[in-house]
């Protein structure tokens, strides 16, 4: 009696062929450094107060370019007069919209305690190094910051009464207002359309 048994050849159609498996690509695979996209190079920073200038110089000639302007490049004191008068085409991003123009005639017609700001700041900084009057500066600061929020609120409750779209809360707008009231009138940009105690 045989103990080992011969193993059966195995079927013809079970035997796979490794040439036929194998799929030739035609060519050698790529290396890394070929294959992956080349990097775009790095824009570097200003390096000095002056690059810095001529960038953001760049930049507001770019603006003033833009597709969504007259198409007329305004400079020098042509620009100055269309920003002074509040000319849509070259406002900053900050001042479009009807609720920011709003904003302005609201505070240009009113007397705000933001506009004594510029003269108590170097009081405030002052009241701040000397130790029993830092309480003093504390509540000055947050009588102008509850000021700038009921700014911000009753300017957001005048643009809802009259239909215009107001994206921003009653503390963006109010700091907004805050930023234009501390400075005199004559340093506004745009300039102030409104006389003070004009109806709004």
């Amino acid at each position: 009696m045989k103990l080992l048994r011969r193993r059966s050849a195995e079927p013809e159609d079970l035997v796979v062929d490794v040439e036929q498996a194998v799929v030739t690509k035609g060519r050698p695979t790529p290396k890394r450094r070929d294959s992956t996209p080349r990097r775009q190079p790095v824009t570097q920073a200003p390096r000095n107060r002056k690059e810095a200038y001529r960038w953001q110089k760049e930049q507001a000639q770019r603006a003033r370019t833009s597709p969504g302007s007259t198409g007329t490049t305004l400079r020098g004191p042509a620009y100055r007069e269309a920003l002074r008068r509040g000319d849509t085409t070259v406002l900053p991003r900050r001042d479009q919209g009807p609720a920011r123009k709003l904003a302005r005639d609201w505070v240009d017609s009113r007397r705000l305690f933001s506009n004594y700001l510029l003269v108590l700041f170097p009081v405030m900084i002052i009241g701040y190094l000397i130790p029993f009057l830092n309480l003093a500066v504390i509540i000055l600061f947050f009588a102008f910051l509850i000021e700038w929020y009921l700014t911000g609120r009753r300017i957001k409750a005048l643009a809802e009464s009259r239909g215009i779209e107001v994206n921003a809360g009653p503390m963006s707008l109010g700091f907004y207002a805050g930023s234009r009231a501390y400075l005199p009138r004559r340093w506004r940009m745009p300039a102030p359309q409104v006389s003070l105690g004009d109806p709004i």
